[in-house]
């Protein structure tokens, strides 16, 4: 008998990491927080009652967001784990460290506290706990409000809840990136004029930067460390070409000692990523960019930098999320996992893939696309004469009955059909509506009953 499979990130769920975020709700107290004071809560609650000095909140649409930046999440180095060839077991990699699991509950306490008591519609909570120091990976869960306060009171079970939980790990690149910048700015913070300028100004003439940050006094006498503080307000970052991106970084400065109020500065960097470590190759004050244009390495100017700075990438993006989508994402993750774990599957097909996509354009509908190579070269999936293939047919229904019983359990009704697509059957895919499917869910119609053929010509109309 073959061995289960567990889902794509199973090692996290192996150490009941999401068991907490049942929990984290029994020990929350009756307040009121106002719809205007929801991130300010949040971070104070957390640096407050938690020692969390350092969160990113903010609100998208009905989605409540948070990025909390970590000096180490997984337990072991990739690189030195892998290279001493003593990781058998892949998922040994992905095991949080105490620590980290301590500031994600925390945090989840944090805004649970806040989301479950404000007069403002909070449908969805996204969290974001990023490796900031070294590997830039990320673990990132994303929940329905309501799914809280369900399990909470008992109205769905903790199994049903973990889930309805879509939790990831992926790599944040924007964090790899944007690494250099932030240590520059940390380091004219606290760094002398003589150890600053082999790191950042070798082969430059001191005049060039030390009056831009803060290196001379009032009469231009150069001063060992700088007399000004900084932050920054705002970073991201476009790749120019392999190995090569630029960094905007919009920042703070204030100066010391002297009633002078704080500016706002600008600053784009070129940096090249040469293997695992990212280095600052040129530093560029926005003020000047009119007399940094004839570098071919860098074709844009300062107003289509500006018009273009939103869609440059970031390390923190809370999406704005919608029933429909989050829906859609759950169900691929259910269902994919349902599909490792059936043996009939796992005997008659090799590779299976999934995903299901929310349409929201009218009519509101699902599509369902999967990638199901036989493992019998001599099998067709479908044929004008003998239809769909029974083990597609039983492929699709065990997807279906997930789809169905998931959204009738949401309650979820704004749309109207689902579509089903294979890849090896370009031109044709079926289409089931809303009503068949909850015959097929009720058990009353089958699914084969329920699809009607359409080819490509008549999806495009």
């Amino acid at each position: 008998m073959r061995k289960q499979g567990t889902g794509p990130i199973s090692p996290v769920a192996s150490l009941s990491l999401f068991l907490f975020t049942v929990l984290f709700l029994a020990g929350c107290t009756p307040a009121s927080y106002r719809a205007e004071k929801v991130k300010e809560e949040i971070a104070s609650i957390a640096e407050k009652e938690y020692g969390i000095r350092q969160c990113d909140v903010r609100i998208n649409g009905t989605t409540l967001g948070v990025f909390l930046p970590l000096d180490q999440l997984f337990a072991m180095d990739f690189k030195e784990a892998i290279l001493s060839g003593q990781v058998t077991d892949m998922e040994q990699l992905f095991q949080p460290t105490e620590k980290a699991i301590d500031r994600i509950e925390d945090m989840l306490f944090s805004m649970s506290r806040v989301m479950l008591s404000t007069d403002k519609k909070i449908d969805f909570y996204y969290l974001q706990a990023a490796d900031t120091e070294k590997t830039g990976m990320e673990m990132m869960f994303l929940g329905a409000s309501d799914d809280v306060k369900k399990v909470r009171f008992w109205d769905i079970p903790r199994s049903e809840y973990r889930k309805r939980l879509i939790y990831e790990i992926q790599l944040n690149r924007p964090i790899l990136w944007h690494r250099p910048v932030r240590k520059f700015f940390a380091d004219l913070n606290t760094m002398t004029r003589q150890e600053l300028k082999p790191r950042y100004f070798k082969g430059q003439e001191d005049v060039k930067w030390m009056k831009e940050f803060y290196f001379e006094d009032a009469t231009g006498y150069p001063l060992e460390r700088a007399q000004a503080s900084w932050e920054i307000l705002d970073i991201r970052s476009l790749v120019l070409q392999d190995r090569q991106v630029v960094v905007y970084a919009k920042t703070r400065v204030t100066p010391k000692g002297a009633k002078i109020p704080p500016e706002t500065p600008e600053y784009l960097f070129h940096v090249s990523v040469d293997g695992e470590k990212e280095k600052i190759t040129r530093i560029i004050p926005m003020a000047m960019m009119a007399s940094a244009f004839d570098d071919p390495s860098f074709p844009m100017n300062r107003d289509m930098i500006l018009k273009s700075l939103d869609r440059w990438d970031t390390e923190f993006n809370v999406p704005n999320m919608t029933t429909g989508e989050f829906l859609a994402l759950q169900l691929t993750r259910r269902i994919q996992m349902l599909i490792g774990q059936d043996e009939r599957i796992y005997n008659t097909f090799s590779g299976v893939k999934v995903m299901l996509k929310y349409e929201p354009s009218k009519p509101c509908h699902y599509s369902l696309y999967m990638t199901a190579p036989s493992k019998d070269i001599r099998q067709k999936v479908y044929s004008a004469t003998g239809g769909i293939n029974a083990d597609v047919i039983y492929l699709w229904e065990l997807a279906a009955r997930e789809f169905a019983d998931v959204l009738h359990g949401y309650g979820y009704k704004d749309w109207d059909y689902l579509m089903f697509f294979l890849s090896q059957t370009k031109s044709y895919s079926w289409r089931a509506s809303r009503e068949d499917l909850e015959l097929f869910r009720r058990k009353k119609k089958s699914l084969q009953d329920t699809l009607v053929l359409t080819t490509s010509r008549d999806t495009a109309a």
